[in-house]
């Protein structure tokens, strides 16, 4: 098998529009290169997750490393108004349902996980889950994660 090595044009025998493809290639080629070694830089940095992990660091608004009732709180009132689409005040099963399925599929068994846990907040069974009603499932959900009982669901708690 023979190699053949293709040397460089030599410049001096180019046209101006010869040179100037030449030149518009090299430069292409540059930055190529460069975008490639900014990713690979920034990529550490992207990999970096919060201490408590994707799921529970999501909470964390303040950044402090730790989530609070507070914050906890304001997430399942805020993921009321997401889920209660008719903003009649409750989430029906079908409201549930039709959130979560926007997500993932309805036979995926996060989604079946999802909807039960806002419908097991309906706690005079009456078919519907109040703002109340969710944010109050909130707080026992929260103190039972906080397993230190100090206030606030740490990299502690999770072991």
């Amino acid at each position: 098998m023979t190699s053949v090595i293709v040397a460089p044009p030599d410049r001096n025998s180019m046209t101006a529009a010869q040179q100037e493809r030449e030149n518009m290639r090299i430069t292409k080629t540059s930055i190529i290169l460069a975008g490639i070694v900014l990713i690979g830089a920034a990529a550490p940095v992207w990999a970096q997750t919060h201490p408590l992990g994707d799921s529970l660091g999501k909470f964390d608004k303040d950044g402090d490393g730790k989530v609070s009732l507070a914050e906890w709180s304001a997430d399942r009132a805020g993921l009321f108004k997401k889920v209660d689409a008719n903003t009649d005040g409750a989430i029906t099963l079908d409201e549930a349902i039709a959130y979560y399925i926007k997500a993932a599929p309805a036979d995926d068994p996060k989604t079946q996980k999802r909807i039960d846990s806002v419908m097991t907040a309906d706690a005079n069974a009456d078919g519907k889950v109040t703002r109340d009603e969710l944010v109050a499932v909130a707080a026992t959900d929260f103190k039972t994660r906080d397993a230190d009982g100090d206030g606030f669901i740490t990299v502690a708690d999770k072991r």
